[in-house]
């Protein structure tokens, strides 16, 4: 099946269906942090989340967990960190932008 890709059980989904799955886990991991603190901040540095951008990063890019039949790691909690853009700039060499 084309532009489908492997979990590690087998299952074959789609890349809108990663997309779909991979923003409802980037909230829910903002809300998790949100319940447990009151406010959300960056895991790396500490920043709060009302003075700075918030991203939601993967420890494992959704493109080498689709190569590596993984692509459920895209969605998988644990996989996801809030990072403040400095940091997820610095953390994944990225040209960010932030305030």
């Amino acid at each position: 099946m084309a532009n489908t890709y492997s979990t590690s059980n087998g299952e074959r989904l789609t890349t809108s269906q990663i997309d779909s799955k991979t923003r409802k886990a980037k909230a829910l991991k903002l809300e998790i942090q949100f319940v447990e603190h009151r406010y959300n901040f960056c895991e790396k540095c500490g920043k709060n989340g009302s003075n700075t951008y918030l991203d939601v990063s993967h420890t494992v890019s959704v493109k080498k967990a689709k190569e590596d039949g993984n692509a459920q790691l895209a969605y998988d909690l644990d996989n996801l960190r809030i990072l403040c853009r400095a940091c997820h700039a610095k953390y994944d060499k990225l040209n960010l932008k932030w305030k």
